[in-house]
């Protein structure tokens, strides 16, 4: 034994098979650590996109909240397997609040050499649908707030005088960006190219536009006419948009538009209007200069706050 404790070779080879078993455990311990947390991440993706689904479907019930969150739950992998999503695993914090909760089964693989086959990995999101009180892609149109609902026609844009809360000079027509924001760009050109597509500055309520002057009949139909060819066959069918070649509410014939208050009309003249509020329409026509289209419930991007807007937005909570 003396002999063999004094001789190098013998204990240098007992210190590498110890050494070697460290390694690989811990080199295990890696690997199923990397899988558990690449888990984790691609779980938790998975039901960030459920909530924010199931929130937007929270405009029409928690019905289609729970088919939404379920639908692009299911669409989505977890270590290239599919992620399980159901009913069971919504639920609804608040009546504004869609939560979702998922438990998925991992396998390991050095672990299973102490018997641990797999580890169940838990991921959470809550979302919730609020107002949106500024965004982008306005079209350059202002027009009273006349308290619709859901599915009304709607002038969009007059083109003759005489029409709803307007004076003699102003046919509805604005100018971007807000005066409290930027210099605003008037003219037919530019006119024409925020009907087709929408302004790239955000309009908040409470912001400042600037009134553009004259009826601006070649710039609308031209620029509506444009628009219209964008998704053609699309068209309303009492509750909603159909035949439109683009998903969901997407269609570019959905605009928004912002408000004013039908008592505070603009003056005569190149004056300026408040926006109390902010709406989305369908834009089905033009004629002569004046727009058509009808109220509609939308949700889009921008910034969520309280105030009379019929605009709605999205955003993860929890």
């Amino acid at each position: 034994m003396l002999k063999f404790l004094r001789d190098e070779k013998g204990n240098l080879l007992v210190v590498a098979v110890v050494l070697l078993f460290s390694i690989l455990g811990f080199a295990s311990m890696a690997i199923d650590m990397g899988c558990l947390l690449t888990a984790k991440n691609q779980l938790q993706s998975a039901v960030d996109a459920s909530a924010l689904s199931g929130a937007s479907g929270l405009l029409i019930s928690q019905s289609e909240a729970v088919l939404r969150s379920a639908a692009i739950g299911g669409m989505n992998t977890c270590l290239n397997q599919p992620v399980v999503l159901g009913s069971e695993n919504v639920d609804f914090p608040t009546t504004s609040q869609v939560r979702v909760r998922v438990e998925q089964p991992v396998p390991l693989y050095f672990a299973k050499i102490m018997g641990i086959h797999s580890v169940r990995v838990a991921a959470s999101a809550v979302a919730e649908i609020g107002t949106i009180v500024g965004t982008n892609g306005m079209r350059p149109w202002a027009i009273p707030d006349m308290k619709w609902t859901h599915g009304t026609s709607v002038m969009l844009k007059s083109g003759a005088l005489g029409a709803p809360a307007t004076n003699p000079s102003f046919f509805y027509a604005v100018d971007f960006p807000p005066l409290n924001n930027g210099d605003p760009v008037p003219g037919a050109k530019t006119y024409e190219g925020n009907i087709i597509n929408g302004s790239s500055c955000t309009v908040s309520i409470g912001d400042e536009l600037l009134v553009e002057p004259g009826n601006m009949v070649g710039p609308t139909n031209h620029g509506v006419d444009v628009l219209l060819n964008m998704d053609p066959y699309a068209d309303w069918d009492g509750t909603q948009v159909v035949k439109s070649l683009y998903p969901g509410t997407s269609s570019p014939r959905i605009v928004k538009i912002p408000l004013y208050d039908p008592n505070y009309p603009p003056d005569s003249g190149k004056n300026s209007l408040t926006v109390v509020g902010l709406a989305s329409f369908f834009v089905t026509g033009v004629h002569h200069g004046t727009v058509k289209g009808i109220f509609m419930e939308k949700i889009t991007s921008g910034r969520i706050g309280s105030g009379n807007s019929m605009l709605k937005g999205v955003r993860l909570v929890l």
